[in-house]
């Protein structure tokens, strides 16, 4: 492996064939990047820009360029911050079932993170959560309860027009305060 800064907050990080085929076990779970696949890239890029991490702030763009039998270069730059500090953002948590809604929503009206609005929507497959919250809030925790986290305000337009409301405005308070005795 070896890693070149390319640029100011750009670095290239290239693999021969060899260390593809030796990290990933083939080109085609490099190209998926699912599963283990996932959990290498993530040690490749910390190992790749430990040097460089003070230069590279905040979230970051990865490109990835395989050619079977030649190798693979991952190009790593800085996402350009096109939010505000401060400003409001759709917040999606998904969760797969009520007993996991539940016990998520409950923790996170514990945590008092929950400030603004808030509305539960039941789809065919899941609950979905859409908080209205600062860009730089920190829901990490809630990992533990849900399937997957987003902050897209396509997402959570989709989900208003054709998921069930079943909490409008304030659903983390009343959610939480209903079941925050039981857990």
């Amino acid at each position: 492996m070896t890693v070149y800064k390319i640029g100011r907050k750009k670095i290239q990080i290239m693999l021969t064939d060899s260390e593809v085929i030796s990290f990933f076990g083939a080109y085609e779970k490099l190209l998926t990047v699912a599963g283990d696949a996932r959990l290498t890239m993530c040690l490749l890029l910390k190992e790749g820009i430990s040097e460089y991490g003070n230069e590279l702030d905040g979230e970051l763009l990865v490109e990835i360029r395989a050619k079977e039998n030649a190798g693979c270069v991952i190009t790593v730059s800085s996402a350009p911050n096109t939010r505000k500090r401060g400003e409001k953002i759709p917040r999606i948590f998904e969760f797969e079932n009520s007993d996991a809604m539940i016990k998520g929503v409950v923790r996170l009206y514990k945590s008092r993170r929950s400030h603004g609005m808030s509305s539960l929507y039941k789809t065919p497959e899941s609950y979905r959560l859409i908080i209205s919250a600062r860009a730089d809030s920190d829901f990490f925790f809630m990992n533990e309860f849900c399937l997957r986290q987003s902050d897209s305000a396509l997402e959570a337009e989709y989900t208003k027009e054709h998921g069930k409301l079943i909490a409008a405005e304030n659903a983390v308070e009343k959610i939480g305060r209903a079941f925050s005795k039981g857990f």
